[in-house]
């Protein structure tokens, strides 16, 4: 509840950013929601609001959306929940304390296929090669390694390559390390 004297900032700044934003417990009890984030739950068929708590629609989804709150701790986590389908949805996560108990602030950003994802130049910030800068923004978009194969006309293999090679080259070595390490360049709109 906003103090009349303007003195509850968190909640003021919650309640007023655009970015979508709620607090969770970790039986996944919704305790905290801005409106931006209600919009974005209700239109992503990815994750919905059932009896006050956070629901896929499928368990993959539901794998992956336990997988990011059950690892979140003070240190950021940024994972993709609805990867390979039509709805994804990228998730910045963070404990709110120290205890395996503690609330898990969550940021939801839309990666629909419909959504336009720009990285900053990867190539020369990290010296990946045009195919490799190609494939890092398919997989941000929440593509499958079989998908950009399909979609681009490639062998799986030389999209595993690129993968590889891009990994290397931005100094990570999972696809939740790349999102972390890419979020401050990119635009998502």
């Amino acid at each position: 509840m906003l103090q009349e004297d303007g003195g509850d900032w968190p909640a003021l700044w919650f309640s007023q950013d655009a970015a979508a934003r709620l607090v969770i417990a970790r039986d996944f009890t919704v305790l905290a929601a801005n409106g931006n984030a209600v919009a974005l739950i209700e239109s992503s068929g990815v994750i919905s609001l059932r009896d006050g708590a956070l629901a896929t629609r499928d368990r993959r989804s539901g794998a992956e959306l336990n997988s990011i709150v059950a690892d979140a701790g003070t240190s950021p986590r940024v994972g993709i929940v609805g990867a390979g389908g039509h709805s994804a949805l990228l998730i910045d996560c963070l404990a709110l304390g120290e205890d395996e108990e503690s609330p898990v602030a969550l940021v939801l950003r839309d990666l629909r296929a419909s959504a336009q994802i720009e990285c900053a130049d990867l190539e020369s910030m990290f010296g990946v090669t045009p195919g490799e800068h190609q494939v890092i923004v398919q997989l941000v978009k929440g593509h499958s390694s079989r998908d950009i194969a399909e979609e681009f006309g490639k062998s799986i293999l030389t999209v595993r390559t690129h993968v590889k090679r891009a990994y290397g080259k931005i100094g990570v070595k999972t696809r939740g390390q790349l999102f972390a390490k890419l979020l401050p360049y990119l635009s998502i709109r």
